[in-house]
């Protein structure tokens, strides 16, 4: 009786943390972002600090103020390479916007021949919709502007902060465990750093294969900024499934302000971006981050939409690497493996799942089998009192 109700205030309590864990991330976001962020890039990273400290014997303090610089500038040039697109394309804004306009208007003419409703109705549909949050979008976008420059001044101070203490950091992991676990508990952290470290790289590997890929069929099909829009694909290419359709969305739609011809723009783009990714999911997925995270497709798509809906776009970036450290650890914690094997994609061969009436005939013969003996009943402890006389 006493282990049940053990059992049952560990699962109330399990479920508490889950509760407590998704309430600080959906409140505390925008703070646990960077951090998450700095952590994973530390990982990354850590073999050039490691580098300058045991073969140049660098202090560890200018180590570290090294490896942040040379992660920061590498940071800087590919911002620098999208400013340069994004300055072009802002340039040529009001010839796109011109064009879009003739776009939307062939669209809406061929929605009341086909449909049967009126351009008056259809601005009237779109004002309803999109036009009253005018206000609130633009404060949105300032917030999101002073979001991303605040970490970009966060993540590198987190990053250097993670690499400085990180023997402080991994002393207080140690100290959190038995003696007798501590080895265990070496396993998981070395798990979780060279998953992160493979994956990482790995991905940055797909991300420069799936731009170059589409900038170069983008080129030759005469869509102009490739480059911009190649960039574009390989980074939405990382939250998986969703970032893809958004990529080929925002393509075509540039495809056509510049080239109002869909034959020409819509149709060459999407052939362009679908044969890109056959290569990415039948090759390099497969070969090169495939084989670091091994997270089935079901698991991926909840995790990507729960992050999305407790952090927003940040989180669906990092909701794969953040699941891959959670399968490390449920995989090295014997009470959690199922859940571990649940989250991976390792299939079993067969599986031999017995129906509800063969468990019911294999039971009723077991006991007429092996009859169970009648129990005694339990003599009454209440003493019959003596009829009185």
């Amino acid at each position: 009786m006493e282990s049940t109700q053990v059992s049952y205030q560990k699962r109330i309590f399990t479920i508490l943390l889950l509760v407590v864990i998704a309430a600080i991330i959906y409140l505390g976001s925008d703070i646990l972002f960077p951090i998450v962020l700095a952590f994973i890039f530390g990982v990354l990273i850590r073999p050039i600090d490691a580098f300058f400290q045991r073969k140049w014997h660098f202090p560890k303090l200018l180590s570290v103020i090294i490896t942040v610089a040379i992660a920061v500038i590498v940071f800087a040039g590919i911002m620098l390479l999208l400013g340069f697109q994004l300055k072009e394309f802002f340039s040529d804004l009001p010839t796109l916007e011109k064009n879009m306009k003739k776009v939307i208007h062939d669209i809406a003419d061929w929605i009341s021949k086909t449909f049967d409703v009126s351009n008056v109705k259809q601005e009237k549909i779109v004002k309803e919709n999109f036009m009253n949050g005018g206000n609130m979008f633009s404060m949105e976008s300032f917030g999101s502007i002073t979001g991303a420059l605040v970490n970009f001044i966060l993540v590198p101070l987190y990053l250097f902060l993670f690499l400085f203490y990180r023997e402080l950091l991994l002393g207080f992991l140690m100290k959190l465990v038995p003696a007798k676990s501590a080895e265990r508990m070496q396993i998981i952290v070395n798990d979780i750093k060279v998953i992160i470290r493979m994956y990482i790289l790995g991905l940055l590997l797909e991300i420069a294969v799936v731009a170059a890929l589409t900038t170069l069929g983008l080129w030759l099909i005469g869509v102009k900024y490739a480059l911009f829009l190649g960039l574009l694909v390989a980074l939405l290419n990382l939250i998986p499934y969703v970032g893809i359709l958004v990529a080929n969305a925002l393509s075509c739609l540039i495809s056509l302000s510049n080239n109002p011809d869909i034959q020409q723009s819509v149709l060459g783009v999407i052939a362009v971006i679908g044969a890109v990714q056959l290569i990415d999911n039948n090759i390099l997925l497969p070969r090169i981050v495939g084989s670091k995270v091994r997270i089935n497709a079901l698991a991926s798509i909840i995790c990507v939409i729960v992050g999305g809906s407790l952090a927003g776009v940040p989180g669906m970036f990092l909701a794969i690497p953040v699941t891959a450290i959670i399968k490390v650890v449920f995989d090295a914690v014997p009470n959690l493996e199922p859940y571990g094997y649940l989250l991976g994609d390792e299939m079993p061969k067969a599986i031999f799942w017995t129906k509800k009436k063969e468990v019911t005939e294999k039971i009723v013969k077991e006991q007429i089998k092996n009859p169970r003996p009648n129990k005694p009943k339990a003599a009454s402890r209440t003493k019959t009192k003596p009829k009185s006389e």
